[in-house]
């Protein structure tokens, strides 16, 4: 059994994750035939919207892509976990109007995974998986919350590298302090003149 072209597998995911959510289709069929560039990190893919509104992938770069996406890779672990703060990563660039449609569906999208595994596993199996990526999902973001607590206390406590709750709300209320004594001293200094 030989290799499996991959381009061939992005393209049909594609079209299978965009197939779950028929508006968003919808809103991408205006768009018909323009192209956009993905770029993360060193990794580049090129897209053309179909007819349907699907992306379909290319294997050459468009000579003048309507849009360009550039988003870091760091963020890549983000859009698992918390997609909405990933897309404070992604820069896009070109089509105006295609880029509010893409920043819309990055915003609002969220394919429906068993869905798409019934179709390949069957109904109960899917169910099964959707059940079990849930759990994990869910138990992926405590062990992050948890061990983000961990390290903001070993980093407060232990070795001091940030500042206690405490320290910090004191230094607040001494930079307001300061903003205040600044806006009575320019209020003299206006009556002087």
């Amino acid at each position: 059994m030989g290799m499996r072209d991959p381009a061939r597998i992005v393209s049909r995911g594609l079209h299978a994750l965009l197939d779950t959510a028929p508006w968003a289709l919808e809103r991408l069929r205006p768009f018909a035939g323009q192209t956009l560039v993905l770029n993360v990190g060193t990794w580049t893919l090129f897209f053309t919207i179909d007819e349907r509104g699907s992306l379909v992938l290319n294997r050459e770069r468009p000579p003048v892509p309507a849009l360009t996406l550039d988003l870091s890779p760091s963020a890549l672990p983000l859009l698992l976990l918390r997609p909405a703060e990933a897309l404070h990563h992604l820069h896009l660039s070109g089509n105006s109007a295609l880029a509010t449609e893409i920043g819309f569906l990055a915003r609002h999208f969220r394919p429906d995974l068993e869905e798409l595994l019934s179709r390949a596993v069957g109904d109960r199996s899917a169910h099964r998986l959707g059940l079990l990526l849930r759990q994990g999902g869910a138990w992926a973001r405590e062990t992050l919350s948890r061990s983000r607590c961990m390290l903001q206390e070993y980093a407060t406590e232990e070795i001091h590298l940030l500042p206690s709750q405490a320290q910090a709300r004191h230094f607040a209320r001494q930079v307001h302090q300061l903003d205040e004594d600044l806006g009575r001293l320019e209020q003299r200094l206006g009556r002087l003149r």
